[in-house]
Parts: C-alpha cells; structure tokens; sequence
C-alpha cells in the first residue's frame, strides 16, 4: 500500500511539472480512478501567464508517468468583489472563456506551449483586452467536463513591493571554472500578520520555457510572518547564477490557501524515498476526484544583471 501511495504521488508530482473552498486531498485512492488534475492561474502582470492546465492521472498500474491531456472542457473565470456582507458579487456577464487548441503551432511570447492548456484567445486577436487579474479582486473558475463541474475561488492580494535586487555572496564554480553569485531580495515585509510569498526566477537556462512550471522557483518563505512583521528584509535566494547573467525575479504575494498547496506539493515531491509517509496535498478544487490548484498571483518584479 505504502508503495502504490507513493507511485501516485510521484504521477501527481510529475504531471504539475509543466508549467475558495480548501480541504486536504488523502492520496489514497483506488487503483482505477484517475483524477482531473487542475493547474490554473491569474496574476496581475504577464497576460500570457494567466492560463489552466487540465489532464488526466494515468492509472496506478499503466506503464508511464506522461499525463493525459484534457481536451474539450468548458472553462471560465468570472471576477468579483467583496461586499460588506462578506459575499462575493461575481461579474458574471463578463465571464472569460478560456479555450483549448492544438496549440503546437502557437508561439506566445517566443515560447512554444504544449497541448492541454487553456487560455484567454484574446492573447493573439486582442492582446490589450486579454485577461489580467487586479489586486484586491476575487476570481471563480469553473470547468465543465465530462458531465462532471468543478469550481475553485482565488484572491489576488496587494503584492509586496520588491525594491531592489543585488548579487552577492561571489564564488568561483570549479567545474564550469567561473565566477558566479547569488542574488538578495530586498523589500519590506507588510505590518499585517498572515503574509505569504512565494519566489519565482528567469535566467539564461529557462528564459525560452513557458509557464510557471518552467521557471525557477525559489524557495518558499514567510508562510507566517509573526516574527518578521513589517520589518525590511533582505532574503538571499539559494540559486547562483554567472557574472553578466541577466535575471528577472518576481517576488509574489499569495493567499494562505494556495501557499500551503504549493508547499505541500514540494513536500510530496520531495518525499518518494522508500521509507516515507503518505503525503497530504491542500487541495484547492472542489469536485468529485479532482486535485489541483487555483493560484492567484500577484507579483512584483526587477531585472538584474550579475555584477
């Protein structure tokens, strides 16, 4: 048993590579029931960065670990507003569809994405009117397939103000036999409790990847901030990178309930030893045999070139 959990936590893991209602997800299921995995974002800044990724799990006893492209799906994001009552009011007759292609021969951005994903087509007929998140608001999708409906509700916070980058801590990599450093993120940490942020890079070795997936991420921090509240932080980021490398950080500001997906799901995909436990994942997408996450971004970025 212990070893069909983990063999479908690795599927799991494996598939979400690529690129609000929360409950925790036990991952011990029946050996014949693939889930719908659900990869989606909004964020406020990259329009082509706003898209969902839908496939199916292969079952535990197939002979590979490749996903299953979801093709045909009904999907949507609505945005909303919290009233004073604490409901939210959802623009519904302003609903974004977000439509499937064979989309092996579009290029946004000069990346090449992969089939299974769903975006706003707007990107190429309409680029000024694609969709983009605002801080401060709510976001519904939902998804139609197969019969079945599946929703998730995410929020876009104020994001954090990155200030400035600077490389530091220089080193002399002997192997590629050249000088290279890390970089510091420096900005000051909001005077609120419950900030949660999440750090994400381009540079020379992913610049042509798509998606979220394709980027670094960098390490997971102030998931609580009760001792850091509102003070000015200088975070050095674990990467290094070679002298003149140009490198985009963003420094991204995330609801609670999307930090511990991605936190549990670094667990889970850290976790395949022989000798380890089950391992939960923070679902954020309700629905019958389903897992995934929702993840409202909200970013602030810089560019430097290592000095």
């Amino acid at each position: 048993m212990m070893r069909k959990i983990l063999y479908i936590v690795m599927i799991i893991v494996a598939q979400f590579q690529l690129v609000s209602c929360e409950r925790d997800f036990d991952i011990k299921i029946q050996s014949n029931k693939p889930m719908l995995i659900v990869e989606g974002y909004i964020n406020n800044e990259m329009k082509e960065y706003n898209y969902v990724v839908l496939s199916r799990s292969q079952d535990y006893y197939s002979t590979t670990l490749e996903n299953l492209p979801v093709y045909g799906a009904k999907v949507t994001v609505t945005e909303g507003t919290l009233q004073p009552d604490n409901s939210i009011a959802w623009d519904k007759d302003n609903a974004v569809i977000l439509r499937e292609r064979n989309i092996a021969t579009i290029n946004i951005s000069s990346r090449t994405i992969s089939n299974g994903i769903y975006f706003d087509e707007r990107l190429i007929t309409d680029t000024s009117n694609a969709l983009l998140g605002k801080p401060g608001k709510y976001y519904l999708l939902r998804i139609e397939v197969d019969g079945n409906i599946y929703t998730a509700v995410t929020y876009l916070p104020v994001p954090v103000n990155l200030d400035r980058l600077s490389s530091e801590n220089h080193f002399i990599d002997a192997d590629k036999n050249e000088e290279r450093a890390m970089i510091t993120l420096h900005y000051k940490d909001p005077d609120s409790l419950g900030n949660a942020q999440l750090v994400y890079s381009r540079s020379d070795d992913n610049r042509n990847n798509f998606g979220w997936g394709g980027l670094r991420s960098g390490r997971f921090i102030n998931a609580t901030d009760d001792l850091i509240n509102g003070q000015y932080l200088n975070v050095v980021v674990s990467a290094d990178f070679a002298i003149k490398e140009k490198v985009d950080y963003y420094l991204v500001s995330v609801e609670r309930s999307v930090y511990n997906f991605w936190n549990s799901f670094n667990k889970a995909k850290d976790n395949a030893g022989p000798f380890s436990t089950p391992v939960m994942l923070d679902n954020t997408i309700t629905g019958d045999d389903v897992i995934g996450c929702f993840s409202g971004f909200s970013l602030s970025g810089k560019t430097i070139v290592v000095k």
